[in-house]
């Protein structure tokens, strides 16, 4: 019977075993473009999920430019004619306060099209990158066996969203954030934010690391490498995956 410590060993083995072979159903390129369609779904309302956060913790009036009082030097030109459709906006305020954690919702609004846009131009620069990849390290795939990796692989990103929105509102909750102005309260949330840097890199590492599994049983699947080849592909990426992750 084997030890508990030999078993431990080779579990590694058996996972990638495991994903080679799931490489290998007819269903794996639909898994993959079903991949693509959650993960892009996913990122955009992780992307509101963000904007919801910060609404919920960030309870603070902040002073901003009058959107609706006309620049300064049209109001010097236009503002004592009483003619003038412009007067009476002149007469508004030059400043207002307005609620932060509602400007920043908005303003994370405003990045729907990155998880829109973003997702599938990632899953096309990582499939052409890791077929060179490939083809440099002897693999005999296509193209379209890249992507099916790749689009597999994309999967670990929801893990590293949802941690990363979790551990934001965790530290925006016991925040203090003084900031008056937009820009100084943004200053009060980035110093806030890089406190958790700690656990988002952890986070990071370990999709990372689920990604790493995933390309090197499809590298092995899809493009017949050998698994030291396989891994010495999928461990070059995973480094530069880190890199970014820890700037």
């Amino acid at each position: 019977m084997p030890s508990p410590l030999a078993a431990l060993a080779s579990l590694p083995g058996s996972v990638l075993d495991r994903v080679r072979d799931a490489f290998g159903s007819p269903r794996a390129g639909a898994v993959a473009v079903a991949m693509l369609v959650v993960v892009t779904i996913g990122t955009t309302v992780g992307i509101l999920a963000l904007g919801a956060v910060f609404d919920a913790t960030v309870d603070q009036q902040i002073t901003v430019d009058n959107p609706d009082r006309p620049p300064e030097s049209t109001c010097e030109t236009f503002g004592d004619d009483s003619d003038s459709v412009l007067a009476d906006q002149c007469d508004e305020p030059k400043q207002i306060e307005v609620d932060a954690g509602e400007e920043l919702r908005d303003a994370a609004g405003g990045y729907i099209h990155y998880g829109l846009l973003g997702v599938p131009l990632w899953w096309v620069l990582f499939a052409v990158t890791l077929h060179v990849g490939a083809l440099v390290a002897g693999g005999s795939g296509s193209a379209g066996d890249s992507f099916v990796i790749a689009g597999w692989a994309l999967g670990a990103e929801l893990l590293r969203l949802g941690a990363g929105i979790v551990a934001i509102w965790y530290t925006l909750s016991n925040a203090e954030p003084a900031g008056s102005s937009f820009e100084a309260l943004t200053t009060d949330l980035v110093a806030a934010i890089t406190g958790a840097t700690g656990p988002l890199l952890v986070a990071s590492a370990v999709g990372i690391a689920i990604q790493w599994v995933v390309v090197v049983g499809g590298l092995e699947a899809k493009h017949d490498l050998g698994r030291g080849a396989a891994a010495g592909v999928a461990t070059f990426f995973a480094a530069i995956a880190l890199l970014l992750a820890a700037v």
